[in-house]
């Protein structure tokens, strides 16, 4: 029950917005290279007073490299997580975190473009420039498809929407590249990394070798859509595959890809560093109560790379 979890209201959370301490427009873009090769970048404008030709290199320079430790260089072995509230009519009860493996750049099947939006939108690296570049604050969809309540209307998938806003930029086929607020596309690698299902197609890391990772958990997969409504966009999803009816299975992945997995036993305590006598909650009973409630829509507070 929802007494068992942090009940303790939220702390308010306060960002500072960049200096704007300077005159002098200096506009400066960083660029960096996934492991396929794809350049994903960003733009940075600062303003300078007085600055001269040498202040504006270092100062460039100095940003090249604040960026690159800002980029979203995970390993197979980081992990994205999602700190999740209840909102109810009169207050917002801390419910825990989801925690999730990622498919690594190393893997034969990871989708660089996907798997950097959705990284680098966790971890924050445009907000400061746009306060909407970020998952905190957005709320996973709530009706009665969302709500598991043994009824025929649960589809066994949490999604949420985000703002609309895209961590990275791409460039197209006719030589122009995407704005932030684009939808962008992978067609090759998406080739690459196609597994036919059921008489369609789901893409990038396969359901049984997650499975198989899992071993006799549940397997809970992290997916962004390829098709449809939310394709290229910040909209993810974490779906409930093993646990649905034996009729739906992987035909809940179709025409979308796995871009990792819930991590069942990892901490579940709102806010990470739950203690180790088994008193926090796991990552999928905090999913499993987030989809039983009815209380109000979950909503993302925190969220990062672990």
């Amino acid at each position: 029950g929802i007494s068992q979890l942090s009940l303790q209201g939220l702390k308010e959370r306060r960002h500072r917005p960049l200096p704007d301490v300077l005159d002098t427009p200096i506009p400066f873009a960083c660029s960096r290279t996934t492991g396929h090769g794809i350049v994903i970048s960003s733009s940075i404008r600062w303003r300078c007073p007085m600055a001269s030709k040498k202040m504006q290199t270092l100062l460039i320079a100095i940003a090249a490299i604040l960026c690159s430790k800002q980029s979203s260089s995970f390993t197979s072995t980081q992990q994205l997580y999602f700190d999740v509230s209840i909102v109810t009519q009169s207050d917002e009860l801390e419910l825990g975190r989801l925690t999730f493996n990622l498919t690594g750049p190393d893997h034969r099947h990871y989708l660089p473009l996907h798997s950097s939006n959705l990284v680098n939108l966790a971890m924050g690296t445009r907000k400061g420039v746009d306060a909407k570049a970020t998952y905190e604050g957005c709320m996973f969809q709530f009706s009665p498809a969302t709500i598991d309540d043994g009824s025929f209307r649960y589809k066994y998938s949490h999604s949420v929407d985000g703002y609309g806003r895209n961590a990275i930029q791409t460039d197209q086929a006719d030589g122009s590249r995407t704005s932030f607020d684009e939808p962008f596309s992978d067609p090759k690698r998406l080739l690459e990394c196609s597994h036919e299902c059921f008489g369609g197609v789901y893409y990038g890391q396969q359901y049984e070798e997650i499975a198989d990772a899992c071993g006799e958990g549940p397997v809970v997969l992290l997916t962004v859509p390829i098709r449809g409504p939310g394709a290229g966009t910040s909209k993810f999803s974490v779906v409930r595959v093993s646990e649905s009816p034996q009729e739906w299975g992987k035909r809940l992945l179709l025409n979308s890809a796995c871009v990792g997995y819930l991590d069942c036993r990892g901490d579940g305590k709102f806010g990470g560093s739950g203690s180790d006598n088994g008193d926090s909650p796991t990552s999928l009973e905090v999913l499993r109560f987030m989809a039983r409630q009815r209380y109000g829509p979950p909503k993302i507070v925190d969220c990062g790379v672990a």
